[in-house]
């Protein structure tokens, strides 16, 4: 897909780290390397993924039928 591409972005995702470029892979014996396409290495999806859960953890965006405060 990456010879091809097709890949236009790559992120990890966790809870320390809420979303993580990745702007490059290696797969046997080959570096890969993903396109960036801001100074901060993300990607449009990236972005968006990480404000909408930066967004949801400052309460910010509530999703009221399954976050509930305690």
């Amino acid at each position: 897909m990456i010879k091809e591409n097709r890949i236009i972005e790559a992120f990890g995702a966790g809870t320390a780290a809420v979303v993580s470029p990745v702007k490059r892979l290696h797969y046997k014996g080959t570096d890969y390397t993903i396109p960036i396409v801001d100074k901060l290495q993300s990607g449009e999806l990236t972005s968006r993924i990480m404000t909408e859960i930066t967004d949801i953890q400052s309460g910010k965006k509530v999703f009221d039928d399954w976050v509930f405060k305690i």
